[in-house]
C-alpha cells in the first residue's frame, strides 16, 4: 500500500509496521468479541454490509487467520468469525477477565493497522464534517437485577438476612469476589450537536471537556401539586462496558483523534470525530480505501 500523493507518512500509520494478529484489537475496540479455548483465541464481529465482511476477511487472512463470513439472516448483516488460533491467545488473555468478560487491557493502544480494521468494520460519515466509529450496542442492567440489588443492600444496612431473591444475577453478582470499583458515571448519551463548525476551535483553545456526557434529570414537583411527579426512568449502562468505552476514547486521544462519545442514529453508541483536520488525520492513519468500499464511506 502506497501513501496518497501529498500525504506524509505517520509513525502510527499502516505503513509504519507489517500487519500482525494483535491488530484485531481494532475490532475489539468497536463491536468485536473475543473468546478463548485452551491455549487459543477467536474473534468475531457482526457487520452491516457485505463489503465490510469481504474487506475484513482479506485483512485477517493477511495475518494468517482462517476466517468464515456468513449472513445472519437479519437484513444485510454478516457475521465474521476467525477459527480458534494460538495466534489470538495473547489477545484473548489481554481482553478477557477470569470470568470471560470483555475488559480493556491496560496497554490498550491504537495505530493505523488497528484503526483500519475498525473503520472497515464500523466506520462511516455522519455528515461532511463528522465521522463515526461505532461501538458495540450498549447492554443495560435489567430492572429486576437493580431491584434485587437494592433489597440486598437495604437488608445489609439493617444487619438482617434477606429472603433469597429470585435467581436473576448480573455478571458482577459473583460470590466471594471483591468487585472492582469504577469511576464511570455514564447514564445517558449526548445526542450530538447539529452543527460542528466550532468544535475544533474549542478544542484548540483549551475549552474541550474531557468528561463523557452524562445526563441525569431530577423530577420537578410543584409546591401545590396534588401528587409528586413520577421520577423519570434512568438508563443505567453496564459499568464494565462503560469503562471499556472510556479506555477506547483515551486511546483515540493518544493518536491525535479526540472524539466525543454519542448515541448514533441507529441507537448504538459511537465515537464522533469532528472536523476536516481530524478526519484527514484518521485518513492518514488508516491508509487508502480498499477497492470494495463504496464511495463516501472511507475517511478522506
Amino acid at each position: 500500500m502506497t501513501p496518497a500523493r501529498g500525504r506524509q507518512l505517520s509513525l502510527f500509520g499502516v505503513e509504519a509496521r507489517p500487519p500482525a494478529p494483535l491488530d484485531l484489537e481494532g475490532l475489539l475496540a468497536g463491536a468485536g468479541q473475543v473468546g478463548r479455548m485452551g491455549g487459543t483465541g477467536r474473534v468475531s464481529i457482526v457487520v452491516d454490509e457485505a463489503w465490510r465482511c469481504a474487506v475484513l476477511r482479506a485483512e485477517l487472512e493477511l495475518r494468517g487467520l482462517a476466517v468464515t463470513c456468513e449472513p445472519t439472516g437479519e437484513g444485510d448483516r454478516w457475521q465474521l468469525r476467525t477459527s480458534y488460533s494460538a495466534l489470538l491467545a495473547p489477545l484473548a488473555a489481554a481482553w478477557l477477565d477470569e470470568w470471560g468478560v470483555k475488559v480493556h487491557p491496560r496497554t490498550l493502544g491504537l495505530d493505523g493497522r488497528r484503526l483500519r480494521l475498525w473503520v472497515a468494520a464500523a466506520g462511516g460519515y455522519e455528515g461532511p464534517r463528522s465521522y463515526l466509529l461505532r461501538l458495540a450496542p450498549r447492554p443495560v442492567t435489567p430492572p429486576e437485577v437493580l431491584e434485587i440489588d437494592e433489597i440486598v443492600f437495604e437488608a445489609l444496612e439493617l444487619d438482617e438476612t434477606p429472603a433469597p431473591p429470585p435467581v436473576v444475577r448480573s455478571k458482577d453478582d459473583r460470590p466471594n469476589v471483591r468487585r472492582r470499583k469504577s469511576e464511570s458515571k455514564i447514564t445517558a448519551f449526548d445526542p450530538g450537536p447539529d452543527e460542528y463548525a466550532d468544535v475544533e476551535e474549542a478544542f484548540d483553545a483549551g475549552e474541550w471537556v474531557d468528561d463523557l456526557p452524562s445526563v441525569e434529570l431530577d423530577p420537578v414537583t410543584p409546591e401545590a401539586a396534588p401528587a409528586p411527579a413520577a421520577e423519570p426512568e434512568r438508563e443505567v449502562i453496564d459499568r464494565q462496558v462503560a469503562d471499556n468505552w472510556i479506555a477506547v476514547g483515551d486511546a483515540l486521544v493518544a493518536v491525535g483523534l479526540p472524539a466525543v462519545l454519542v448515541g448514533a442514529d441507529s441507537g448504538d453508541p459511537a465515537y464522533r470525530i469532528v472536523g476536516p483536520r481530524r478526519i484527514n488525520r484518521l485518513a492518514e492513519l488508516v491508509g487508502e480505501a480498499p477497492a470494495e468500499a463504496p464511495a463516501g464511506v472511507w475517511p478522506v
